[in-house]
């Protein structure tokens, strides 16, 4: 079972076509509930630096996940308990956690999410960033990476086995765990407790 963790459409079409490539789970980053009836749907907040002040209804989502503006904002958000998830979806080495910040994030269970479709629109130099970041932060110990393709149409979808494929050629490393056991655990570890924890287990 494949996990896409930034969808922005509810687009019927698109919802079948990624049932057919073999997604199981994923999280809607637009308004709307969790009504997709062909898999189990969960709501992500998605904070950046113009909407900050949304942090506070955290609790109407069962994801928060952050794009970091700066480095110095990263140091209070990766021990903010309200945070499951830190958003990487541009080529931009200013914004990336520091080899400590990421080392902290591992111990307090946050996850670092690479948003390809933007990243790879970038051509060479894309493709050389995602590289450079795998490799990077693999290396951090206790680190979980979920690779997410961020689709908001049909033109953005990728067969994930092609997505798993081109990140082991880049960076020599085995890529299915990032776009199908990480991401699961992500959901599931923000959701102890909650109705929807249960409907992912039962899958």
């Amino acid at each position: 079972m494949f996990v896409e963790l930034h969808l922005s459409s509810t687009d019927r079409r698109l919802i079948r076509l990624l049932k057919a490539l073999g997604y199981g789970l994923v999280a809607l980053v637009i308004g709307g509930g969790n009504d997709i009836e062909e898999m189990p749907t969960f709501r992500k907040l998605v904070i950046t630096q113009g909407s900050a002040w949304k942090i506070r209804m955290y609790k109407s989502f069962d994801l928060v996940s952050v794009i970091p503006w700066s480095r110095f904002v990263l140091n209070k958000l990766i021990s903010d308990d309200r945070v499951d998830v830190i958003t990487i979806n541009e080529v931009n080495r200013n914004i990336l956690p520091s080899k400590d910040q990421a080392r902290v994030m591992a111990r307090e269970g946050k996850a670092l999410e690479i948003v390809i479709n933007p990243i790879v629109s970038n051509g060479e130099g894309g493709l050389a960033f995602l590289r450079s970041i795998i490799n990077e932060y693999s290396a951090i110990d206790g680190l979980r990476i979920v690779v997410s393709q961020g689709i908001g149409k049909v033109s953005d979808v990728r067969n994930p086995r092609d997505v798993a494929k081109l990140i082991e050629v880049l960076a020599d490393v085995n890529a299915k765990p990032l776009i199908s056991d990480n991401p699961y655990e992500v959901v599931v570890d923000a959701c102890i407790g909650g109705v929807f924890v249960y409907e992912v287990c039962d899958n």
